[in-house]
């Protein structure tokens, strides 16, 4: 009886009740899809994670790398408008930092990323973003804005104090470049990004006492006109 019942329903749905069937099948499919399998097809493989789970409009990432940022655990999320322009691209947070991801760009980046293992022969112990945001198109910087700033452990028994060193983000010669000062203006950083991931970071310290300047020279820095410095640099 019952099967004779969904039987005549079914019959007597028609073109319109299907369709709408349809779509709700669909969008129940929508709202189930796996976070993992979108973030695999949508985003660089230069991101990695321990694990991924939930739905791809609310799940979370567990030990996110950007290339050699630990990015930590966070929550993400695909955001539905950017999706009308053909664009995949994902809010995530967590406590202290927060940011957008889609391909070939990140916009919004904002608070802070700890670097446990320095930043190439830096001793970098975490990154800050101010409102920053990036996009790289065919291996080229084509927008950037808002400001990266580095914080250095002491770098030396004569240096024992952190340097914080802060500058505006912009485009050069296809490369994100962000020239960085620290608050006496002695410190002076370059960062410097390519499309091809590959980056630099050139340190530059003047007005040091001669112990402390020879002192830096035989750990690795180089003479410069007006003090010393070092240049390192990786691929991201």
């Amino acid at each position: 009886m019952i099967g004779r019942w969904i039987f005549i329903r079914g019959a007597a749905m028609g073109r319109r009740g299907w369709l709408a069937l349809d779509a709700l099948f669909v969008a129940a499919l929508l709202v189930l899809l796996p976070l993992r399998l979108v973030l695999g097809m949508a985003l660089p493989d230069s991101l990695s994670a321990r694990s991924v789970e939930g739905s791809v409009w609310s799940g979370r990432i567990a030990d996110l790398n950007a290339g050699p940022l630990p990015l930590g655990t966070v929550d993400a999320g695909l955001e539905p408008l950017p999706l009308l322009i053909g664009r995949a691209q994902f809010a995530l947070s967590r406590e202290g930092f927060s940011a957008r991801i889609a391909p070939s760009r990140l916009t919004g980046a904002n608070g802070s990323v700890l670097l446990p293992d320095g930043l190439g022969g830096l001793p970098v112990t975490s990154l800050g973003f101010g409102d920053f945001s990036v996009v790289m198109a065919n291996g080229q910087c084509r927008e950037a804005q808002g400001t990266l700033s580095l914080t250095l452990a002491s770098l030396g028994p004569l240096l024992p104090d952190a340097v914080v060193v802060s500058g505006q983000a912009r485009c050069e010669k296809g490369a994100l470049v962000v020239p960085m000062r620290g608050l006496q203006g002695m410190e002076r950083l370059t960062l410097k990004l390519g499309g091809d991931g590959r980056w630099q970071a050139d340190l530059a310290l003047a007005g040091l006492p001669q112990e402390t300047a020879d002192a830096l020279k035989s750990s690795g820095f180089d003479t410069r006109p007006d003090g010393v410095g070092i240049v390192t640099g990786g691929t991201f």
